[in-house]
């Protein structure tokens, strides 16, 4: 294994790599093998994907989700469901509740998360959805949900 400080972050050069054995507080994004160049591009990409909950990201393992990472960042941020999750970022509770949420799908998963009892996140959803205008209950709500909710995170602001 090889390693090395680059602009703003480090690059480790390994056959594997193991995201449960970083310290905490660091993040990764993981890129293939096949090229150094593919691989640098696909871990860039990656760690933009990574979370406190997600820390450390594989390329592979995101599939289709990667492609909100292509979109150019001014139809990101006009994008309706977009800005509404902008605007609900201000208020640091209800975006650690709708990602709790968005993380776990059922309410009493992400009331554990949380340690909140469940009528708590349950009005909290209610109204956040009302903000986002987003029934978060629908499947359809929860995907859009998420899909906004990654896009914002995946925006240089």
């Amino acid at each position: 294994m090889k390693a090395a400080p680059l602009a703003d972050v480090g690059v480790i050069l390994a056959t594997t790599v193991d995201p449960g054995r970083f310290p905490a507080g660091v993040s990764a994004g993981i890129g293939t093998a096949e090229s150094p160049q593919r691989s640098w591009r696909e871990a860039r990409t990656a760690l933009r994907f990574t979370t406190l909950r997600r820390p450390g990201v594989h390329y592979d393992g995101l599939g289709a989700l990667a492609l909100p990472a292509h979109v150019p960042q001014d139809v990101t941020r006009d994008n309706a469901d977009v800005a509404a999750i902008a605007r609900l970022a201000r208020d640091p509770a209800d975006l650690e509740t709708l990602d709790a949420y968005c993380a776990t799908g059922p309410l009493r998963r992400a009331t554990d998360l949380l340690h909140l009892h469940h009528s708590s996140v349950a009005r909290r959803l209610e109204q956040i959805g009302k903000t986002l205008g987003i029934e978060l209950t629908a499947p359809i709500g929860l995907v859009r949900a998420r899909l906004a909710l990654t896009a914002w995170r995946l925006l240089d602001d």
